[in-house]
C-alpha cells in the first residue's frame, strides 16, 4: 500500500505541475514591505456619508447662526435686540442641553440687573420717543 499511495502522490504533483500551476517564487524577507501603501484604499461607503453628513450638518449650523445673527441686527432697539437674542439663545439653543429648571435659574439670577440700572432702564423706557 505504501508504494501505491507514494506513486498517486507522485502522479498528482506532475499532473499539477503540467496543468500550469506553478508554484510562485517566495520574495525575500528584505522586498516584502513592513509598512504596506495606502494609497489604493477606499473607505466605506457609510464612512463617507458620515463625513458628507457631518459638513452639511457644520453649513447647517453655521447658516442658522448667521441668520439669527442678522435677524438680531435688524431690530429696531437694543433692547429689542437683546430680547430676540436672549429668546433665541435661551429657547432655541439651550434646551436639548438643559432642563427647564435650569433654564428658570438663569433667567432668574443670570440677566438681572443691579437695582441702579433697573431704574436707569425704567426712567429711559417711560421716557417719549423721538
Amino acid at each position: 500500500m505504501d508504494r501505491s499511495s507514494s506513486q498517486q502522490r507522485k502522479k498528482r504533483r506532475e499532473s499539477k505541475r503540467k496543468s500550469g500551476d506553478k508554484k510562485k517564487p517566495k520574495p525575500n524577507r528584505s522586498e516584502e514591505s513592513l509598512h504596506p501603501s495606502y494609497t489604493n484604499l477606499q473607505p466605506p461607503y457609510s464612512a463617507i456619508c458620515r463625513q458628507r453628513y457631518h459638513a452639511n450638518n457644520v453649513l447647517y449650523e453655521q447658516q442658522f447662526n448667521y441668520e439669527l445673527k442678522m435677524l438680531e441686527l435688524m431690530q429696531n432697539s437694543a433692547y429689542d435686540s437683546m430680547r430676540f437674542h436672549r429668546h433665541f439663545a435661551i429657547t432655541t439653543l439651550w434646551p436639548p442641553l438643559h432642563t427647564r429648571k435650569e433654564i428658570e435659574f438663569v433667567l432668574d439670577k443670570f440677566f438681572r440687573h443691579p437695582e441702579r440700572q433697573t431704574r436707569r432702564l425704567q426712567e429711559i423706557m417711560k421716557g417719549p420717543v423721538h
